[in-house]
């Protein structure tokens, strides 16, 4: 199978919501979606609407179950219309530049005929598609293989983390992400079946070559309290073994350099767009890594 790579916002990253397992595999099919007929072209981009899908029921429902099951793809999308997120950015809710907003991840869904129709917001739309420098790339492969929705999440914060040895972060803020400020209030409940089950799957995963990343964590402490977490990854790359992920990101300072897209905005646009054209089409990486390297 042909690895697919996806990418978003790294707000939507780290933002506060929680979504079911079948409901992220909903998800990450819309984001597909998305992206492809945004890539394609047949969305302005400058200037965005609400966007309208229209999926095969049966490939959805395959991509989400492994198995024809209609019955759960119809529930699947009725409950990810009531799922929304949240972000802000950081600042006191009484300062002047304070911002916050929540949007739905679907506006609506409708099946006729055999076909599925979703409603993405315009207000979602920037988050898949109009990416900056700070977006997290991963495989679609991956994200929809895994069976837990905490092995979802934490495989997105690593690969937010892409290209560096690991990431601190408190257990209060990943619990905030994770909506689990009240759940699992006890660290070691938290620990187990959150942090551990993410844990065990990844490096299983890892290890039969089914994915490129798995994590171990440290804890420190503030008396008998965990108060942060360490994570550090371990990559393929460590053992010579290069993923499309690590080559892209080779290549993105070296056309940034070259196109000097940080004194020339129309360059720097040119530049997003081949990332991601690449990121549509990641079996061109490697050849075009290759060939930079020669020249």
């Amino acid at each position: 199978m042909n690895e697919i790579i996806i990418a978003q916002d790294n707000r939507l990253t780290t933002s506060r919501y929680e979504l079911s397992l079948i409901e992220k595999r909903v998800f990450y099919f819309i984001i597909k979606e998305v992206r492809g007929k945004h890539l394609n072209g047949t969305v302005q981009r400058d200037l965005f609407d609400d966007m309208n899908l229209k999926i095969n029921l049966s490939d959805l429902t395959k991509e989400i179950n492994g198995r024809e099951n209609n019955i759960e793809t119809k529930k699947a999308l009725k409950s990810l219309r009531k799922r929304s997120f949240e972000w802000d950015n950081g600042l006191d809710e009484d300062h002047k530049d304070y911002e916050w907003f929540e949007v739905g991840f679907i506006n609506y869904s409708e099946i006729k005929n055999g076909v599925a129709e979703v409603q993405v917001s315009k207000k979602l739309m920037p988050f898949l598609v109009e990416l900056s420098g700070h977006f997290t790339a991963y495989s679609l492969n991956v994200a929809m293989s895994l069976k837990s929705k905490w092995s979802q999440r934490m495989y997105e914060l690593c690969q937010k983390w892409q290209g560096t040895d690991g990431f601190r972060i408190s257990v209060e803020d990943l619990r905030k992400t994770f909506v689990l400020e009240g759940k699992y209030s006890r660290y070691a409940l938290f620990n187990e079946r959150v942090l551990q089950v993410a844990k065990r799957e990844l490096k299983a995963l890892y290890d039969i070559g089914q994915c490129d990343v798995y994590f171990e964590f440290t804890e420190e402490r503030s008396g008998r309290s965990v108060e942060m977490l360490r994570f550090k990854l371990f990559r393929k790359n460590t053992m010579n073994v290069k993923t499309t992920h690590d080559m892209l990101l080779e290549l993105i300072p070296v056309f940034q350099k070259l196109f000097n897209t940080s004194k020339m905005p129309k360059n720097d646009v040119y530049i997003k767009s081949v990332i991601e054209h690449l990121q549509r089409y990641p079996n061109l990486i490697e050849p075009l890594n290759t060939r930079i390297k020669e020249i």
